[in-house]
């Protein structure tokens, strides 16, 4: 069955999100609370922001991101205005403990955020899949956590106040300014690919104009 990337629910309310930020960065892009992340309530969003969101998270480049920030930062509502920017404007970014997000990738998986980013950090550390799986592995000698272990019934915190500002917005530009620069250096490392491939497709630089002076003489 096909898996959707950045989609899952609120663990005690079952409402569905989309997270946004895994983890919470500073002005830098690195990981400042690897314990609280960001998401947005899709069935809390008016239809045409909904249907917007869900366009975006179910595009081939969402899908092949691995944060839906940045994919966000670049990509515009119906309105015009850009999506990352609204969502943080209006404060519909909520700020959730990552233990309390669960990550449901398709009707048979849901697994806790925490877990996943765990996971992620190992495969960044250089971690091999099965010393991954090994160490997902319980201290009772269960198998390999594959679902949350979170049942209805049980009292799981409730987000942290979602009235403080998730990201200051000095935070939201630098994220979209370092982004831009990242694309800035793709788009001339293309541009220069394309040209050593066909070099009549590169510019000519023209003869510098020579300076004409009337003759005093004249």
């Amino acid at each position: 069955m096909a898996t959707m990337k950045h989609i899952g629910q609120v663990a005690n309310t079952g409402l569905k999100c989309v997270i946004v930020f895994r983890e919470i960065y500073d002005d830098q892009g690195n990981v400042t609370d690897p314990n609280h992340c960001l998401v947005v309530e899709t069935e809390r969003l008016p239809d045409m922001l909904h249907d917007d969101m869900v366009r975006v998270v179910e595009s081939p480049t969402a899908q092949e991101s691995d944060e839906f920030y940045t994919v966000a930062h670049r990509s515009m509502f119906s309105d015009g205005i850009n999506m990352l920017v609204k969502l943080h404007n209006h404060g519909l970014l909520k700020k959730y403990q990552t233990k309390d997000i669960v990550v449901t990738p398709n009707t048979f998986t849901n697994v806790p955020l925490n877990e996943i980013n765990e996971i992620i950090r190992k495969q960044k550390s250089g971690m091999s899949e099965s010393d991954i799986q090994n160490s997902m592995v319980d201290d009772t000698d269960k198998p390999a956590r594959t679902s949350t272990s979170l049942s209805q019934s049980q009292t799981i915190n409730e987000a942290v106040d979602t009235k403080e500002d998730p990201m200051s917005d000095l935070a939201i530009a630098k994220t979209m300014v370092a982004q831009a620069d990242t694309y800035e250096l793709e788009v001339k490392r293309l541009r220069e690919e394309a040209y050593a491939m066909a070099p009549d497709l590169k510019p000519k630089r023209g003869r510098p104009k020579t300076k004409v002076t009337a003759d005093a003489n004249t």
